[in-house]
């Protein structure tokens, strides 16, 4: 299964956002079995190399429980910035998004049971 995550902030500008998000393509890839990429944007005309989206990752999971597994390798994302946003998109159009308010100890039940619905496990 593959998803696309956008990751917001209203306190990150976008060179904060695309290191966050490079840092979380590492920390997906390393602790759980998801591969995770810098999504491409659109080419314009005179430039050179892969244009890429900031904080937008392609996110390809090879086991159902790695999809699960992924809030643990964010819950450190959402503790560092309160005002961190991810929001997941499947090749359906189906979307989940997740607000570092939701992954409080007394949100974070009702979280998981979202993105098991959301994720098919």
């Amino acid at each position: 299964m593959s998803v696309t995550l956008s990751i917001n902030s209203s306190e990150l500008n976008a060179e904060d956002i695309h290191e966050l998000a490079l840092d979380l393509s590492r920390t997906l890839e390393q602790e759980a079995d998801i591969s995770a990429e810098l999504a491409e944007g659109p080419t314009e005309a005179g430039t050179k190399g892969e244009p890429i989206t900031v904080g937008l990752l392609i996110l390809t999971f090879f086991t159902s429980g790695a999809a699960v597994s992924i809030f643990g390798a964010l819950k450190s994302y959402f503790e560092r910035n309160s005002t961190l946003e991810m929001e997941f998109q499947r090749s359906d159009g189906s979307k989940l998004k997740i607000k570092a308010e939701n992954v409080r100890p007394d949100q974070i039940e009702r979280t998981m049971e979202s993105a098991r619905e959301f994720f098919g496990g």
